[in-house]
């Protein structure tokens, strides 16, 4: 039996009722945003925003604009809620909305930004290790920097997700609404990519 349920409100929204040991679901949370329960969007925020930031950053969208383009994520959100198909994974809708936000930001600003957008979300080189081991891993990074920016963006999309979200194949095929085929497809294309591109053997 489900811990949570949508309860209506005085002034004709939803309002979640919460177990005391169990947090809502997305579901729950969805449905009571699109009734008009704001606290409820808020806390759908607080879920998701985490990975909102991570994948815009990984597509490349830069530092300055990245908490421009979440906003611009969640107010799509915002503006869909009514249409969210009910029983689907919330999340992967919340990435497909992401991916497809960092496409635009992408397109608007061009080449440029997928690169400055990677370089920028390089973690920094500790120098706990010394000077060389610090060289070598700036190089390594700007070697990732330029093969992540040579992938198409459908292979960045799915090479992300897989590899770096975690989501399994039907996952991201949910997420950027293909075929499980098409996103094996892309990973093998983005993985041989990035091998050549690091100085691997391009076989498999």
């Amino acid at each position: 039996m489900s811990a949570e349920r949508v309860l209506p409100s005085d002034d004709g929204g939803g309002v979640v009722e919460r177990s005391p040991d169990t947090d809502p679901t997305d579901e729950a949370l969805v449905v009571a945003a699109a009734d008009g329960d704001a606290r409820a969007f808020q806390e759908l925020i607080g879920r998701h925003e985490s990975r909102v930031l991570r994948v815009l950053r990984l597509m490349g969208v830069a530092a300055q604009d990245r908490e421009d383009v979440a906003q611009d994520v969640f107010i799509r959100i915002f503006r869909h809620l009514s249409g969210f198909h009910r029983g689907r994974p919330f999340q992967a809708w919340v990435y497909r909305i992401a991916v497809n936000s960092a496409h635009d930001y992408r397109t608007r600003q061009g080449r440029s930004a997928l690169e400055s957008g990677w370089e920028e979300s390089a973690e920094p080189v500790s120098t706990a290790s010394g000077p060389e081991s610090e060289a070598e891993l700036r190089d390594l990074r700007l070697q990732l920097t330029g093969a992540m920016a040579e992938l198409t963006d459908r292979e960045r999309a799915v090479f992300i997700l897989r590899e770096v979200e975690g989501l399994t194949t039907i996952e991201v095929a949910r997420a950027l609404g293909i075929a499980r085929v098409t996103v094996r497809r892309h990973l093998n294309l983005a993985r041989k990519r990035l091998r050549v591109a690091l100085g691997g053997n391009d076989e498999p």
